[in-house]
């Protein structure tokens, strides 16, 4: 209310200061630069503008315009108006103006910015050239206002709201999600891609505040941009030709894979992440070259920047990038290779050292999260069927199999290398096993012909993969999912082969011509893999429920690891203890994240003919089965009961007659055989539409366990717990009747700080439903608690350790004397 009210009172002030000086009143007669203006319609206008501007402020808050006139759309006007005042404001005042800054027009820094410029104009202009190219490939998300809703951008863009939360909340690093699974301080940014969200907060924070969309695009023309970039200076480095270079950067960004990344498939981190390698290359290449600390510690942060985007590309990064480097050693053998291939190892172990509290998390609690379970069950081999080699090096986007309206499932996903790329590639094998001469330029990178080919035929190989090699190789390889991902790595290997394949085509005679024309044929050939835009969902819808949902909201969800459990013959469950007042999971505990058990997460469902595992309790324990729910009795046709089954035997029939369900089954005589039993519901009865009763649960537990058994549930705890920065504040009263509290926070061991009573205690989890929430075993009465999520102390301090150490050498380098370092390949 502020601000408005400010704005409102400067626009009330300025328009009886106009007045006064219009009548030449009081002290303004002192302004005579202000008084000759005063009837100049430019002023006037200005001043109207920014009037208007500044009352709209108050208007806006009212809400006076709205429906008509959006807060978006207001903030939008009042944004123009005042910049268009500015400029008007600017047109009348000039020469004043000039006479102002003049003295600063005439300072050293401004003939040195001018004498760099001209030095580097060719750089500049070329930047520009491959920033406008990146800005046309954005062209499907032209709209500010609705949103490219297909596959995974929505999802994206919650992110980005919710990582904006989380910084004002005090979070840095990002960790936790503040509203993603019901508040329950769901850690999505600890274990997936820090960074592009990290840096899409502070854009939309700061930038673009009200409108975190086009905070997401800046970010996807940003890995555009500096990926043509990055390709072009590497492709200058090897062949010292501007227009071969600038090709092969355009090649790159326009190639098929990061077009489909940025719009069809919205994989937001890992377009980001094709730019990011781009530059991890191009300094790999100057650090093996030219073994210089300023080279290693631009290697590092770019290697760090592309392991808190995205493990899968960081992963393969290295492999790629290893098997380049091995190829171009054993076929070459250069001599005095060693010191650039350790400033490329410490380079990268210095960038594990910095990402170390994002790192190893991941790696080291992975195995923990139910993420593992969805790699573990997914054969790269399987995902083949989206990769079919003729796909792959079609000339046209097309789906990589017949449906009834011509639409791939991913709509606009069509994976191909494009065929800029292998007309790159078969220009080159033709001149290497051709025999032909080589071109002068091509002296520096022709030891890396043999190892490029390699790859970008390995590569390619393993994205087809027509024969399961999966098998064969570690499990932890298959961190890939899918086959199509080593696109990325026909990528960078196809785009520098097109720069090396325009150098053999034309040798010395490239014009400015040959750019032009070759732009405009790699833009046409890339051209059908930029899909028309679909979606409806706005900015103002996202922001009103700016989630992750299926996409992200279980990944990282901790689950029980698997382990050797003395259960009989039963599956293992998904808790080792069973409570009272306990919410029961409605998944089977081998479920995997996707859209099916997202929908189960938030709509509670009754699972129906699943057998389901769970711990039995204590001799001693006598408890109730407390079923509440909603039945949707439109949907049953003549009678239904629903049916309860205990160790494949029935144990009781509910007459479904009414719409609330509420009913409790006294277990008391029911006796367990083993450790362990397992709960099943089945519908006997039809529906009107033939599919299964969609019986949606409000609670589903036991009861009347022992007080040390029984939980104080989080849906009572929640009302006792606020968030203040980043940490949760709870003041729970236990009765009597209860001996653990059960709070709103996920579980994750090791990367929690909890202190009760100012004491700090280890809590361990229960479940409510198919989470896994953080309780404590605590006496009756009142108790203070604190939750703060740390992540792994011992890596946060590794990573500050090594932020500090690489801040003070990159200060004490800038003043240490620089020597020239001889290549040590020529």
């Amino acid at each position: 209310m502020l601000i408005p009210v400010i704005g409102f009172g400067l626009a009330v002030i300025l328009l009886i200061g106009f007045f006064l000086l219009s009548q030449e009143a009081g002290i303004l007669k002192k302004f005579k630069f202000l008084i000759i203006h005063k009837n100049n319609p430019l002023f006037i206008l200005a001043l109207l503008c920014l009037v208007t501007g500044l009352a709209l402020g108050l208007v806006g808050y009212w809400g006076i315009l709205e429906p008509k006139l959006s807060a978006a759309d207001l903030q939008a006007l009042r944004r123009n108006l005042i910049i268009l005042s500015l400029l008007l404001f600017g047109v009348t005042f000039h020469q004043y103006l000039l006479d102002w800054i003049k003295p600063v027009t005439t300072m050293a820094i401004w003939r040195k910015i001018g004498a760099f410029n001209y030095k580097n104009r060719i750089a500049i202009l070329t930047y520009v050239l491959l920033a406008l190219i990146a800005l046309a490939w954005m062209a499907p998300m032209a709209s500010a206002k609705i949103i490219f809703s297909i596959n995974d951008h929505t999802s994206h863009i919650g992110y980005i709201v919710q990582g904006r939360m989380a910084l004002e909340e005090g979070q840095f690093p990002l960790r936790v999600a503040p509203l993603e699974n019901f508040g329950f301080r769901y850690p999505g940014f600890q274990f997936y891609s820090q960074l592009p969200y990290f840096l899409g907060a502070i854009i939309y924070k700061f930038l673009t505040p009200t409108n975190p969309y086009t905070a997401y695009k800046i970010l996807l023309w940003s890995a555009l941009w500096l990926g043509g970039i990055f390709i072009y200076r590497l492709g200058f480095f090897f062949t010292r030709s501007q227009i071969a270079a600038i090709l092969g950067g355009v090649a790159y960004m326009s190639a098929p894979y990061f077009l489909n990344n940025v719009h069809a498939r919205g994989a937001f981190t890992e377009a980001i992440a094709q730019g990011i390698l781009a530059i991890v290359l191009f300094y790999v290449i100057q650090t093996f070259y030219y073994p210089h600390y300023r080279y290693l510690i631009l290697g590092t942060l770019a290697w760090c920047a592309l392991g808190l985007t995205h493990i899968i590309t960081f992963v393969y990064t290295t492999i790629f990038i290893a098997l380049l480097g091995g190829i171009f050693l054993i076929k070459n053998k250069p001599k005095h290779w060693q010191k650039g291939v350790i400033y490329i190892s410490v380079s990268y172990i210095w960038a594990w050292l910095l990402a170390l509290y994002f790192l190893a998390p991941v790696a080291l609690e992975s195995s923990s999260l139910a993420i593992r379970r969805q790699i573990e069950a997914i054969n790269p081999f399987n995902t083949t069927d989206i990769t079919p080699i003729a796909n792959l090096l079609a000339p046209d986007s097309l789906p990589h199999q017949p449906t009834e309206l011509g639409i791939a499932p991913t709509y606009g996903f069509h994976a191909a290398v494009g065929w800029i790329l292998l007309a790159g590639f078969g220009t080159v094998i033709y001149f290497v096993f051709a025999g032909k001469s080589l071109p002068r330029r091509l002296w520096r990178s022709q030891p890396w012909l043999t190892p490029l080919l390699s790859i970008f035929i390995l590569a390619i190989f393993l994205t087809w993969s027509p024969v399961n090699i999966w098998n064969l190789l570690p499990r932890q390889l298959w961190v890939t999912q899918f086959t199509f991902r080593f696109l990325t790595h026909v990528m960078w290997s196809g785009a520098l082969l097109t720069t090396l394949a325009i150098i053999l085509i034309f040798r010395e005679r490239l014009r400015s011509r040959h750019l032009i024309l070759g732009i405009l044929i790699i833009v046409i050939a890339s051209r059908p893999w930029l899909p028309i835009p679909r979606g409806t969902v706005t900015v103002e819808e996202l922001l009103q429920d700016p989630l992750f949902r299926y996409s992200g909201a279980l990944d990282y969800l901790y689950r029980l690891p698997n382990k050797s459990v003395p259960v009989s013959t039963k599956s293992q469950s998904a808790v080792e203890n069973i409570y009272g007042k306990a919410e029961l999971q409605l998944l089977h505990p081998d479920w995997i994240p996707g859209y099916l058990s997202w929908d189960v997460f938030i709509n509670g469902p009754l699972p129906i003919d699943v057998d389901i595992p769970y711990p039995a309790w204590p001799e001693t324990e006598k408890p109730t089965l407390i079923l509440q729910g909603r039945v949707p009795m439109d949907k049953i046709k003549n009678q239904a009961n629903l049916i309860i089954f205990v160790d494949q035997q029935p144990l009781t029939s509910i007459p479904l007659t009414q719409e609330e369900l509420k009913v409790e089954i006294p277990f008391t005589d029911i006796k367990l055989a083993g450790n362990a039993f397992e709960l099943k519901f089945i519908i006997d009865g039809e529906t009107t539409d033939g599919n299964p009763l969609y019986i949606r649960m409000d609670h589903l537990y036991f009861d009347d366990f022992s007080a040390q058994n029984t939980l104080l549930p989080v849906y009572e705890t929640k009302e006792m717990c606020s968030q203040k920065g980043i940490v949760t504040n709870c003041e729970v009263e236990i009765p009597t009747e209860a001996g653990l509290v059960q709070l709103p926070i996920l579980y994750y061991p090791d990367m929690q700080q909890v202190v009760v009573d100012n004491q700090s205690t280890a809590g361990f989890f229960t479940n409510y439903r198919d989470f896994n929430l953080l309780s404590l075993n605590l006496s009756p009465g009142k108790h203070r608690i604190q939750v703060k999520f740390t992540g792994l102390t011992w890596a946060n301090l590794i990573s500050f350790i090594a932020w500090l150490t690489l801040i003070i050498t990159a200060i004490t380098l800038k003043f240490y004397p620089r020597k020239s370092e001889p290549a040590i390949f020529k």
